[in-house]
């Protein structure tokens, strides 16, 4: 109901502007619309979970940042942003746990508010075979991986696999390591740079072995998939 008066007011306003010809700049989100989407209820497990969020300004570097003109001319358009900007990104510099000797950096990048982040970087020093990827609840690192506490849960609480519509937001499943250096590409769509499901000031670990994404059967699998302890990780900062 509360968002339903909210939306309602928030149109009220606009209407209100549009018929009086007044600017309303002063007023947060001016120029720009408020974008609901929606995570479907899971039986037995939760309800429907409504997320707000808003568009951000795109401004092209060589144009003035407030161009005159209607409010419609002071939004670029996405398609048309130069290249250069982003959006939001996160960086983790993974150190080595108990001395496994593995090290890496991985860039998180988000183009678009609660849009997928695609995950991008190297590690090296894994053993060859599977290794499972996670974001865990905490970011204290200090001298080992010990104390980073559970996978980053949010909605969910039980394990899965990085497709699976039941899963820590955490869980972003397996890399295959053989010889050197492993390169990583992983899309995710549940995981994010900001709101209630950011992974920043969080932690990134590999695990020493392959994650069974909970389908084992028993209570360990449920939890980590079976996937043993992290032999590296690192704390999700923004990059710059």
């Amino acid at each position: 109901m509360n968002l339903r008066l909210h939306v309602f007011f928030g149109q009220l306003l606009w209407l209100f502007a549009s018929l009086s010809g007044k600017s309303f700049q002063g007023v947060p989100g001016y120029g720009r619309n408020l974008i609901i989407k929606t995570l479907p209820a899971i039986e037995d497990y939760q309800s429907n979970v409504y997320e707000v969020f808003m568009e951000p300004y795109l401004y092209d570097s060589f144009r003035p940042v407030f161009p005159g003109g209607e409010r419609t001319q002071k939004q670029i358009d996405l398609a048309g942003a130069p290249r250069s900007l982003p959006g939001l990104q996160a960086v983790v510099n993974l150190q080595p746990d108990a001395g496994s000797g593995v090290t890496g950096e991985l860039v998180f990048t988000q183009i678009v508010p609660n849009g997928p982040v695609t995950i991008e970087g190297n590690v090296t020093g894994l053993t060859p075979g599977l290794h499972g990827v996670h974001v865990h609840q905490s970011g204290a690192i200090k001298d080992n991986c010990k104390d980073i506490g559970p996978h980053f849960i949010a909605y969910y609480g039980r394990h899965g696999g990085p497709r699976d519509h039941i899963r820590h937001v955490g869980d972003l499943g397996n890399i295959k390591a053989e010889e050197g250096t492993v390169n990583i590409k992983i899309v995710d769509h549940l995981v994010s740079l900001s709101g209630p499901r950011s992974i920043v000031g969080r932690s990134l670990a590999i695990t020493q072995a392959e994650d069974d994404y909970g389908r084992a059967g028993t209570e360990d699998s449920a939890l980590t998939g079976s996937s043993g302890p992290a032999i590296a990780c690192g704390i999700i900062g923004y990059l710059n």
